[in-house]
């Protein structure tokens, strides 16, 4: 991340962003020029180190385009289990914002259901909630 903003911010003419998470990561720029030209380059210094992007994870959306389009609905994208996308702050300034993915959700909510299902006639009720808090706590962490 370090290199990105040192080596390759100062080469673009907007502004970017870069997001990472274990092997995955998310770029963002204000400028399409910079985003089709990083695009270009990135596949080549990946494979320097014996990396290649993945071509079903691997896209480039334009979150402003349904600003021009009219009434479409909102562009989104999921990453890390939540669902991004483009909003305004209470004084129109554009900014990113993002939610819970619904999958990821009732998924996280089916494993708890059945963890409670699992755990209910095994476990003491104070360890159980005790349990069930510490794992409440670790999901509004996330």
């Amino acid at each position: 991340m370090v290199k990105f903003k040192a080596q390759t911010q100062p080469l673009l003419r907007g502004s970017s962003f870069i997001i990472r998470y274990a092997d995955d990561f998310l770029l963002g720029f204000t400028n399409r020029e910079d985003a089709l030209r990083v695009m270009e380059v990135l596949p080549k210094r990946l494979g320097k180190f014996g990396l290649t992007l993945h071509p079903g994870k691997t896209r480039q959306i334009d979150l402003e385009e349904e600003k021009k389009g009219g009434n479409h609905p909102i562009k989104t994208f999921d990453f890390l289990g939540f669902i991004h996308y483009m909003s305004k702050i209470r004084k129109g300034k554009p900014i990113l914002k993002r939610k819970t993915s619904n999958k990821k959700l009732n998924q996280a909510l089916k494993r708890l259901s059945d963890w409670i299902k699992c755990y209910r006639h095994k476990l003491p009720i104070r360890e159980l909630i005790e349990e069930l808090n510490q794992k409440l706590r670790g999901h509004y962490a996330y």
